[in-house]
């Protein structure tokens, strides 16, 4: 089970997930589509003044937008982000308070989910350390797969919805800085949650079917298909469909070896239920934990920029009647001060 978990983790890291915005066009008669980032550029098509249009990325002035199924480029100069974008109200105070009545309900008005998936998250959690080391069984099984399915649905829905916007709560603009924090650890419980429910549900419905299957083809797909996408993007784009066929194949075989080892002994219902836990399980958990790994990178590297800024500043400075400085050296330094007179060292001055 562990070095599932492993491919998991592993799996989330490498999971690249490409970000939109809309943006409204800002000009007073319409706007050129070009087919690449230059006013060279042939102009493929218009947009009219007040239109929308899904940006990946800005840059040199250009933005890259999605169309007719593909890319083109327009001058961001005529772009302003769209209000539909804006989650949280960023009027918050200094005081790190949090007014849940803030929330602007811009993207379909799913950012109630959150709550819901962390209060679920609860309630599961409950069920597993009850669960011990046996597969669940009656009643408590069948609410566990339940809760399960239903986080995993949440989950689903709210991050298609939301896209860059999925994880506003551990944003210090919207949320401030104490709920940012409080919010991040929130965060790492429920994804540490998920990923435990995840194969203890498998396991509960596998074994209340009667039957057994290999769970492998699956979850070794999922490492393997992303991890060689990746690579294929950026030595050998032309291969990322042959890829992708091969990715849906092994998750066939897998659903198959589902219905092969479930079918002769729990039935369809069983079959159909098994083959729903490990699919949505397995998507709505490596997608909220590459969101906590992209969090968890942010919040690394930031922490070692302020430790090297704070070893840097801290080493900076000696007084004159500081305990280490004596006869013009500095012990905590350990060197010479070129004017003993001075405060502080000119050195570091």
């Amino acid at each position: 089970m562990k070095h599932f978990i492993f491919i998991i983790i592993l799996l989330s890291s490498c999971l690249l997930v490409t970000a939109q915005k809309k943006y409204e066009v800002t000009t007073n008669t319409f706007l050129n589509i070009r087919s690449y980032a230059s006013t060279e550029a042939p102009v493929i098509g218009t947009i009219d003044d007040g239109g929308e249009v899904d940006v990946y990325e800005i840059s040199n002035g250009w933005a890259k937008i999605s169309y007719n199924d593909g890319f083109a480029y327009v001058s961001s100069q005529y772009l302003r982000e769209s209000i539909s974008n804006e989650v949280v109200s960023k009027k918050k105070n200094s005081n790190f308070k949090f007014d849940v009545s803030s929330l602007t309900f811009g993207n379909g008005g799913v950012e109630w989910m959150v709550f819901a998936i962390a209060g679920i998250s609860v309630i599961l959690l409950i069920i597993r350390k009850r669960r011990g080391d046996d597969p669940l069984e009656g009643t408590e099984y069948s609410i566990n797969w339940i809760l399960f399915l239903t986080v995993s649905i949440l989950e689903l829905v709210y991050i298609s919805l939301m896209g860059s916007d999925a994880i506003w709560f551990c944003i210090p603009d919207k949320v401030g800085w104490l709920w940012t924090i409080i919010d991040f650890i929130i965060f790492g419980f429920v994804v540490y949650n998920q990923i435990m429910c995840y194969f203890n549900t498998l396991v509960d419905v596998e074994y209340n079917s009667g039957g057994g299957f290999d769970k492998r083809w699956g979850l070794y797909s999922w490492a393997g298909g992303v991890i060689t996408a990746i690579l294929s993007g950026i030595f050998f784009p032309t291969a990322l469909p042959f890829i992708l066929i091969a990715f849906v194949i092994c998750q066939l075989i897998q659903i198959v070896l589902i219905f092969k080892g479930t079918l002769s002994y729990g039935g369809v219902g069983n079959a159909f239920l098994c083959t729903a836990v490990y699919l949505l399980g397995s998507l709505a958990s490596i997608l909220i934990l590459a969101h906590f790994v992209v969090l968890l990178i942010i919040v690394l590297v930031a922490y070692f920029i302020l430790s090297i800024i704070g070893k840097t500043s801290s080493s900076r400075g000696c007084c004159r009647s500081c305990s280490h400085y004596s006869g013009g050296y500095c012990n905590y330094h350990g060197m010479y001060i070129s004017s003993p007179d001075s405060k502080t060292c000119d050195y570091y001055r």
